[in-house]
């Protein structure tokens, strides 16, 4: 959270206890979560509102501290800027997001990138796709 307290003093956010909830969840998650879970989640220890919670992840989005990602169920679902990249799988019948672990691609693409004479700075990459056998 030292790291998170210097950006947000770089981007001139002040980190309320509301928004270091927020990024504290958003540290510990393992998945996408929406505002809701997000709230969900903050409920048994600390518990802010649910439009305090939207606040807090507008707020940090606009600053680059939270990415925000609209996959195709419609949900804005949430991650600490800042992790390393990494591909997602979403299931398009539930809108299941899973991390999908990098096995080398950011090197390849990397190298790929060097290739053609750029320096890769950031990637993002979705794949799409069903349970096999449904």
């Amino acid at each position: 959270m030292d790291r998170l307290e210097q950006l947000c003093r770089e981007r001139g956010v002040k980190l309320t206890i509301q928004r270091r909830i927020v990024l504290e969840v958003l540290e510990a998650a393992t998945d996408h979560p929406c505002a809701n879970e997000i709230h969900r989640r903050t409920a048994h220890d600390r518990p802010i509102g649910v439009a305090t919670v939207y606040r807090a992840l507008n707020s940090l989005a606009a600053a680059g501290l939270v990415a925000r990602h609209v996959f195709k169920d419609g949900k804005a679902r949430y991650e600490r800027v800042g992790r390393a990249p990494h591909p997602h799988l979403i299931d398009v019948d539930s809108g299941t997001i899973v991390e999908v672990e990098d096995g080398g691609l950011t090197r390849l693409l990397q190298e790929e990138a060097r290739r053609l004479g750029y320096r890769l700075v950031e990637y993002r990459l979705k794949m799409f796709g069903t349970i096999a056998g449904r």
